[in-house]
């Protein structure tokens, strides 16, 4: 019991620490420039199938904490550490969810999970994370000094995203965040996925069976 523990425990730190190396691997989304894609969160995946919720939970609270000392807070009061520490646990939780309802079925339960995560991350980019970036200070979406919209961030961050009618329900601002932040966290989601599917049976065939 003793030796399992430890090896579980020395996996995990394994894990966290590939994890923190990947977040340190980043391609610039083109789009908007300043939005990286890593692989982290393919981590927070394996750990999850290994050692089920509460290593993906451990994995992803590790890794915030290694990116705060190994990068330092990203952004004011680290809010580039708490929004991919939310974008983990956003993961995990939906992945957990839809593999049991997808009853294994990989595909249909990444695509779902990817799904809500890129929804998520649009909702607290628009409450308070973009707020807090622009603003250099916490900041919730009603504290703005000013309006954005789509056209505001293509000057500010030199961009060239168009408008999309069918949004404008959302209103200028949200509209922006929209464009900005669903098809990259989608992206990303994707990506990510792919990555797991591509381990998955390795990690399976080497880890698992032998457990």
């Amino acid at each position: 019991m003793e030796i399992t523990k430890t090896k579980t425990l020395v996996t995990l730190a394994m894990l966290s620490a590939l994890g923190a190396l990947l977040n340190l691997i980043e391609i610039p989304y083109p789009l908007a420039p300043w939005l990286m894609i890593d692989l982290a969160e393919v981590v927070v995946l394996v750990a999850f199938l290994m050692h089920g919720f509460k290593g993906g939970l451990i994995v992803s609270v590790a890794k915030f904490f290694v990116s705060l000392v190994i990068k330092g807070p990203v952004g004011p009061f680290g809010i580039g550490q708490i929004t991919a520490l939310i974008g983990s646990l956003t993961i995990l939780g939906f992945y957990m969810l839809f593999d049991k309802a997808f009853k294994h079925k990989y595909l249909p339960a990444i695509i779902a999970t990817m799904l809500c995560f890129a929804t998520v991350m649009v909702v607290i980019n628009y409450l308070f994370v973009t707020p807090t970036y622009l603003s250099q200070k916490f900041t919730w979406y009603t504290q703005l000094p000013y309006t954005l919209d789509i056209n505001a961030f293509n000057e500010y961050f030199n961009m060239n995203l168009p408008s999309l009618g069918f949004l404008g329900w959302l209103g200028p601002y949200g509209e922006a965040i929209f464009i900005i932040y669903f098809p990259f966290n989608l992206l990303k989601g994707l990506v990510t996925g792919f990555f797991y599917r591509v381990l998955r049976p390795v990690i399976v065939k080497n880890f698992i069976k032998q457990a």
